[in-house]
């Protein structure tokens, strides 16, 4: 299976898939007094700048494939996360480097550089159900959830849709569930399965396109607030999944080309 013909390819997608996340939401919360053509072109540039970092984040994930090196998995994932961050950033038509967040499991952290440094935690409610569903399939693999920042179980065999082939890796949001059945390396089959969590996270600068909604209703409606000071719904999870399912067979899902691509 293969996806892209070359780095160059790889990293042109993941520059315009930030950089069309980011012109759209852009455009979206656009404030009246702003011009179309200024908040455009920083909507996408600012977007595109972090598809950059994806890609190289991605890239890293390969070589931790290549090399079974763990202490490529951090670096990989907080870069991931900057990325992410400067596409919502664009999405929401907020400055460059007003906002950041890193994802842990079901837990999101976030960090306010505008005016005064602050952090906030939330939990993120599609991801902490995908978590509870993979404690009834599988054992917590503590040391590696450590060594990767993402949950992952172990189960002796992984029940999902019914290939003619075997699987050794599921994801679900960014909880990993993993075969103790072998035919390929651990670290293969979770390079594999760490490019499906950031698919899932990529996707989180489309729930930015709401953004202007959901505020108007939450000024009206206090139960809105006191759901936002605890979650932060990652409708990103549905957005993944559901453009995932357009494709109609298993090798012909660009999700599954990309997730080999890096993973080979």
């Amino acid at each position: 299976m293969g996806q892209f013909k070359n780095n160059l390819e790889a990293s042109m997608y993941n520059i315009g898939f930030g950089g069309v996340i980011g012109v759209f939401g852009a455009v979206l919360n656009k404030k009246p007094n702003e011009k179309l053509g200024k908040v455009f072109l920083k909507g996408f540039s600012q977007g595109a700048a972090g598809g950059f970092l994806l890609f190289q984040s991605k890239k890293l994930v390969s070589k931790f494939s290549s090399t079974k090196n763990y202490t490529y998995v951090w670096p990989s994932k907080l870069i991931n996360a900057a990325g992410i961050s400067i596409i919502e950033n664009a999405a929401a038509n907020r400055k460059f480097l007003e906002q950041w967040h890193i994802n842990i499991g079901f837990n999101r952290i976030n960090f306010y550089t505008r005016n005064k440094f602050k952090i906030s935690y939330r939990i993120m409610p599609f991801a902490l159900s995908t978590t509870a569903y993979a404690f009834t399939q599988g054992k917590l693999s503590l040391n590696e959830t450590v060594k990767t920042g993402s949950f992952i179980f172990i189960t002796n065999k992984i029940k999902t849709k019914s290939y003619d082939f075997s699987i050794f890796g599921a994801t679900y949001s960014n909880t990993i569930i993993i075969s103790e059945e072998k035919s390929i390396t651990r670290q293969e089959v979770l390079a594999h399965e760490l490019i499906h969590v950031y698919q899932y996270e990529n996707f989180s600068g489309v729930n930015l396109f709401f953004k202007k909604s959901i505020d108007k209703i939450r000024l009206n409606k206090k139960w809105i607030k006191a759901y936002q000071k605890i979650f932060h719904t990652d409708f990103n999870y549905l957005y993944f999944q559901g453009v995932y399912e357009l494709y109609s067979g298993y090798e012909t899902n660009f999700f599954e080309n990309e997730a080999y691509w890096y993973q080979n």
